[in-house]
């Protein structure tokens, strides 16, 4: 057997085929290795850049003081920890009075992100207070003066210019002051009643971060249980007694015992209500779908990725078994039998993996060193780090495995055909049975699966992807076939061009394949800045208003017209809480999956919907009292139809509204949106206030101090730094999915050099028996150009089917819009075309100037 694998080995390593087998196994290691680790590096450092707008990795708030367990329990988890207090109150000077938002805060904050003050003055000391810009101008002070919260002197030490933690919602309205956490005892600010919230800021590893959110979790849906139950016996009694006020005499009685009821609610319940926990992803509901598109980007790019490599793998075995069953013809003529050659084609396709692993795993580990270099280069933003140990550990283990076994898939069913080659195959040729291509096909396919769902670990995406690919690579090769076949019976001028059309529809395919999955990525790039442009597009608003009082409406209104700020609608918001579908009340279970049921909503009665919601279903507008249009997707949770009757708990009573419709939300932008959009004429827009949002350009901001000033019971929220923000973290991601898209595409490039390399050597035969013919030189050259130009562009149109196929794909699994590429559809044939047809002359012409007889002996190289 030793001798009988010298033999093999000397033959293999003569031929060509090893060696571009050797290449993409290679390639499978190392691109994915690089490629794996490049995701787990850049999905934590993205999220540590979203973590930098809620200055935390984790942020537990409550409106009451948070229980000592959690401190205790980030400790034993050993969590850097942070405590924040959040309130609002009165500051003033001996002559300007301005409501603020006081932030207390500990010397180590911020844990994620920084602080950044016009003159640093160290560390905040106790008496010492730091104003955001509008603070200051509000109460016209500056460095050194002194100014009174509540009950409390201090002093003026610095002035706010960037802040971690900036976020929208009540912790967020403007204007901003900072103050120690040991002065909030004296300000005196907090009283029973008083509406204050309590942060617990905690960073550490990301398995620290993840223990911390499973045991808060599984607390909290124990507790969650209790407070459904009591919303479910509150909101049963409310209605109850609200009937009992409208039938009852003593109208008085029944109030009071509805009020008495409201007061059940048992402190666990309450405490179930007020408790949250966000993550970083969570900082922003803005960054939730980039941050999700980045993901599924990143998962998309290491499937193209073992997908080009598959291809290359799979070309590559073949090309090999194919150079190697004369030989295998000749050693059975010779006498040696399957399992001595089972035995030596196992040692060298083992010396084949090995030779491949070192190179591979030499090669990944040196690839995603650079790409993470490239990164930061290109990045600075980002903060990675290159961790041999973790690369060690984790990617290179996984892609070695994983790329074997595609190889196995491949190579196995050849290697079992070669150990059936009769030994006739050295007189004459014999083509594989149908049997053995599905069986090859079958193996080769359950491989990349394999290799697939390992490194993404997705499984929905991977099966969508490869599921949909084989589907319409199927029905193209027999579309291709047959138009090729028909070609070829027309014999006339165009048919000369066509060789095998068997043959040439599976190399058409594979090309178009490895073609498609390059465009893939530059077409979904462009797709996704395109809508993450939608959603922050110039003259963005950048102020907040709510709390406006109905009667200070219509001079608003005059206010912003005279300055030329153009904004959103201003919306009137009533406050109430959904309690009944068709008189009945919703299930303890209902309440405790679906967070809108637990607590109040903002509703509001207009005629005209929001510019950015989308009718989905029913009535286009709203016309007659008592409808209600509910976004789509509560809808769907809560199992509500059009035509259903929906009950709401409302200060002044109940309220029931017919559903005519159901929106799409966009509530990723930054303007007023609502679950529940009443028609007019439905609400007592008295019973509440007004909310809105404005676009100030930089250079007027001075003049919203005279706005603020004139509007003093209506709160201003200044969201030009969280748009900032999400702006540059967007752009950082705009950046990576390039470099991404770059990489890869070189890296597939190569594949589909390869690709066309290996068709070629079907031409080789034809080129040496005709120029044995006679064939001109010249004449030959440009036919061959033409033909492999042909099939070039064959491979182009198909390669735009499969790229529109993929995109759709990973649109819908973007909630992006499906739409047609047509430049690809004009570039990629002629681009194909001119490319084959020039590679095709440069690696055909040597076999053209070579005498026949020579270039006949040149086959079985």
């Amino acid at each position: 057997m030793n001798g009988l694998f010298q033999v093999l080995r000397k033959q293999s390593f003569a031929n060509t085929g090893i060696y571009l087998l050797i290449f993409a196994l290679c390639l499978a290691i190392s691109a994915t290795t690089a490629l794996k680790f490049s995701h787990q590096k850049i999905q934590d450092a993205v999220t540590r850049q979203a973590a930098k707008m809620q200055a935390a990795d984790l942020v537990l708030t409550d409106q009451n003081p948070l229980d000592q367990k959690w401190r205790s329990l980030a400790t034993e988890l050993e969590l850097e920890q942070s405590e924040v207090t959040m309130f609002g109150s009165m500051a003033h000077t001996n002559d300007q009075f301005v409501m603020v938002n006081v932030k207390a805060i500990q010397p180590n904050f911020p844990l994620r992100g920084e602080l950044q003050l016009a003159q640093q003055t160290g560390p905040m000391q106790s008496g010492e207070v730091w104003l955001s810009p509008r603070a200051m101008d509000l109460l016209q002070v500056k460095l050194s003066d002194n100014i009174e919260i509540a009950d409390a002197t201090f002093k003026v030490t610095g002035r706010i210019e960037q802040e971690s933690n900036q976020e929208l919602g009540f912790s967020a309205f403007s204007p901003t002051v900072i103050i120690s956490q040991q002065d909030v005892a004296k300000t005196k600010a907090i009283q029973v009643g008083s509406r204050a919230e309590y942060r617990l800021l905690m960073v550490g590893a990301p398995e620290q971060v993840t223990a911390f959110r499973k045991a808060f979790n599984k607390d909290k849906k124990a507790l969650a249980a209790q407070q459904a139950a009591a919303i479910q016996a509150e909101n049963s009694l409310s209605v109850d007694g609200q009937a009992t006020a409208r039938s009852s005499v003593d109208s008085q009685a029944a109030t009071a015992q509805t009020t008495a009821a409201q007061q059940a609610d048992n402190e666990s319940a309450a405490t179930a209500n007020t408790l949250k926990l966000r993550t970083a992803e969570q900082a922003n509901s803005r960054l939730i779908k980039p941050i999700e598109n980045l993901e599924t980007f990143l998962q998309l790019a290491n499937i193209l990725t073992i997908l080009l490599c598959g291809i290359a793998i799979a070309l590559s075995s073949q090309r090999y078994v194919q150079q190697s069953q004369d030989h295998i013809a000749l050693i059975r003529c010779m006498g040696a039998t399957r399992r001595q050659i089972f035995s030596a084609f196992a040692w060298l396709l083992l010396q084949v993996i090995a030779v491949a692993t070192l190179l591979g795993s030499l090669f990944g580990l040196g690839l995603a060193y650079l790409l993470l270099q490239l990164m930061l280069q290109l990045i600075p933003q980002l903060e990675l780090t290159f961790s041999l140990w973790d690369m060690l550990m984790g990617p290179l283990p996984i892609a070695i495995f994983t790329s074997v076994v595609v190889l196995l898939g491949f190579v196995l069913p050849s290697l079992w055909e070669l150990l059936n080659t009769a030994p006739i195959r050295v007189l004459r040729q014999q083509q594989k049975s149908a049997k053995s291509w599905w069986v090859m096909f079958s193996a080769g396919i359950l491989s990349l699966i394999i290799f697939s769902l390992v490194l993404t670990e997705n499984l929905i995406l991977t099966t969508l992807v490869i599921g949909s690919l084989l589907l319409v690579s199927g029905l193209l090769y027999l579309l291709i076939w047959l138009v090729l076949n028909r070609i070829k019976a027309m014999k006339n001028r165009f048919s000369s061009y066509i060789g095998m059309p068997t043959q040439s529809a599976l190399q058409i395919t594979a090309l178009a394949l490895g073609l498609s999955l390059i465009t893939v990525l530059a077409v979904l790039r462009t797709d996704l800045l395109a809508r993450w442009q939608q959603q922050l597009p110039e003259k963005t608003p950048n102020q907040f208003v709510y709390g406006l009082p109905p009667f200070e409406l219509d001079a608003f209104k005059q206010q912003l017209a005279e300055q030329h700020w153009q904004g959103t609608a201003l919306y009137p918001n009533i406050r109430g809480r959904l309690i009944e579908k068709n008189a009945k009340p919703f299930s303890a279970e209902m309440i405790r999956d679906n967070n809108a049921l637990k607590r109040e909503l903002n509703l509001t009665q207009t005629r005209e919907y929001p510019e950015d919601n989308l009718i989905v279903a029913g009535a286009a507008s709203l016309n007659q009292p008592g409808e209600v249009s509910v976004e789509a997707k509560l809808a769907a949770e809560l199992g509500i139809q059009l035509g259903d009757q929906l009950t709401f708990s409302l200060p002044e009573g109940p309220l029931t509204a017919k559903v005519v419709s159901f929106r799409q939300v966009e509530w990723q932008s930054f303007s007023p949106n609502f679950f529940f959009i009443f028609s007019p004429e439905t609400l007592d827009e008295n019973a509440g206030s007004y909310l809105g949002s404005f676009y100030v350009p930089e250079a007027e901001k001075p003049k919203l101090i005279h706005l603020i000033q004139q509007f003093s019971n209506t709160v201003f929220v200044d969201v030009s730094l969280i748009l900032e923000e999400v702006k540059r973290l967007v752009n950082v991601l705009v950046q990576v999915i390039t470099v991404l898209a770059v990489l890869v595409s070189l890296s597939g490039f190569l594949v589909l050099l390869a690709c066309i390399n290996l068709m070629m050597d079907a031409r080789k035969r034809e080129v040496a028996l005709m120029r044995s013919f006679g064939a001109a030189k010249g004449q030959l050259k440009n036919r061959l150009s033409l033909e492999v130009g042909l099939m070039g562009f064959f491979a182009g149109i198909m390669a735009c089917l499969f790229a529109e196929l993929i995109s759709a794909i990973m649109a819908y699994r973007m909630h992006l819009e499906v739409q047609l590429h047509w430049p690809i559809w004009v570039i990629l044939p002629l681009l194909m075309t001119l490319l084959c047809g020039l590679i095709g002359r440069y690696r055909l012409s040597y076999l053209c100037d070579l005498p026949p007889l020579q270039s006949l002996r040149e086959l079985n190289q």
